[in-house]
């Protein structure tokens, strides 16, 4: 009952917070030592994970500027697309439409393949000289147009038969290559293409399937008018 009244219920907390509980008082310093160390202990992961992101940073700007590079360095990155031939894709569209496009993806695609191993490796010069049995049994014969187009020209090898051998064109190499393999994606199916297909036609820069290129440009543009409206007045001005 004692312990109920006002005055002894604040000389209790008194002696409690003064003198108090030597347990309580170990407990609290024991809590102050243990946040101070952990305070301490995130102001050091702080500090490093500072150091770590500035490095990170450092490196990033070194590796960039070294893709990249600067003057002429940076623009050899660039890879600029050969030119088109357009007289060449329309012999590849008439062979597409001859062939079907099941038949000429198979085709088209073996083609692709010889030629762009030769760009990759003009040096090798295996790569030069292919016996035309060979090639008409990947390709085709109906598409050494394609060949002869890149470069290649017929020799004749006894007893072996006929073969084309390149002449080294590197540039004129490109530019086929680039048709061809513009014509094989032309004949992928967009309701049947895989999303493997797609992720490496995109590595390539290459044509996806179904996707049409549509000339937005304006034909005759329209030089804009003079406004004859006055300018409105501003608050002051009224």
């Amino acid at each position: 009952q004692a312990s109920n009244s006002p005055s002894v219920s604040v000389a209790l907390r008194v002696r409690f917070h003064r003198g108090g509980s030597g347990d309580a008082l170990r407990s609290r310093g024991s809590a102050a030592g243990l946040e101070t160390a952990t305070l301490e202990a995130l102001a050091a992961a702080a500090a490093e994970a500072a150091a770590t992101a500035a490095r990170l940073v450092t490196a990033g700007a070194t590796i960039g500027s070294g893709e990249a590079g600067t003057g002429e360095e940076g623009a050899a990155a660039v890879v600029e697309p050969p030119p088109e031939d357009l007289e060449l894709r329309e012999k590849l569209d008439a062979f597409t439409k001859a062939r079907g496009h099941p038949a000429a993806l198979t085709e088209l695609g073996n083609a692709a393949k010889i030629l762009r191993r030769l760009s990759q490796d003009t040096s090798n010069a295996k790569l030069h000289e292919m016996r035309c049995d060979v090639l008409d049994r990947m390709v085709g014969e109906a598409l050494f147009f394609a060949f002869l187009s890149a470069g290649f020209e017929e020799q004749s090898l006894v007893p072996a038969g006929s073969a084309l051998r390149w002449r080294g064109d590197t540039e004129r190499l490109q530019i086929v290559l680039h048709e061809v393999q513009n014509a094989g994606d032309l004949c992928i199916d967009p309701n049947c293409v895989s999303f493997a297909t797609v992720t490496e036609l995109v590595k390539q820069n290459r044509t996806l399937p179904g996707i049409e290129n549509v000339d937005d440009k304006v034909a005759t543009p329209v030089p804009a008018k003079d406004s004859s409206m006055e300018r409105p007045k501003k608050p002051w001005e009224q």
